[in-house]
């Protein structure tokens, strides 16, 4: 992803070890697009076999992360819980580890967004139905009840997501099974060639 933002800010790398660290944008150096620019675990001293699941911008600490595990789970939690006063580097537990964390996002207000499965199902539903936890490891909400074997495979805003009947996959309350998607709904179009 790419985003336009001062070398005062701060960046937020979450890793498979559900740990997080804290970095200043002024401390890597500057570069060109065609660089490479820097290795994120050599410079963040991670533990070995750690990897990036996610980067986010907190901006000023204000709205929610989101994180949304393959169980099929949510979990909204301030940004501020991720606010230190001292330059700590690592911040332990700074998700659940329960199960695979699939993405975390950053908002700065309560949207829509669509949930996928691994079964080709789909729900809708708004993020003003998540109530805020105050403990970063908290293993959040269930916002989709999968069926056997199925495990939730991927989150987007509504807007990004190219659904054409919303209304299908829509719900009030979570969780909510979902709708099978349909050819036209799907992330993944097929493209169409006419001689």
């Amino acid at each position: 992803f790419s985003i336009e933002t001062t070398n005062r800010a701060e960046i937020l790398v979450f890793t498979n070890m559900a740990q997080c660290y804290k970095s200043r944008l002024s401390d890597f150096e500057d570069s060109k697009a065609s660089l490479l620019g820097d290795y994120l675990p050599q410079k963040l001293g991670m533990d070995p076999g750690e990897t990036v699941l996610s980067v986010l911008l907190p901006g000023d600490y204000k709205g929610h992360v989101l994180f949304f595990y393959e169980n099929g789970k949510a979990a909204k939690v301030p940004l501020s819980a991720y606010e230190t006063k001292t330059n700590r580097r690592r911040l332990t537990g700074a998700f659940s580890d329960k199960s695979p964390l699939v993405k975390a996002m950053a908002m700065d207000a309560d949207a829509q967004l669509v949930v996928y499965t691994t079964d080709s199902r789909a729900v809708i539903f708004s993020t003003a139905l998540l109530l805020p936890k105050t403990t970063r490891n908290t293993q959040g909400v269930a916002v989709v009840s999968l069926k056997k074997k199925a495990t939730l495979s991927g989150v987007m805003p509504l807007e990004n997501s190219g659904i054409v009947n919303a209304s299908r996959y829509r719900s009030k309350n979570i969780p909510a099974a979902g709708a099978i998607l349909k050819e036209e709904d799907s992330p993944e179009k097929q493209i169409t060639f006419e001689m």
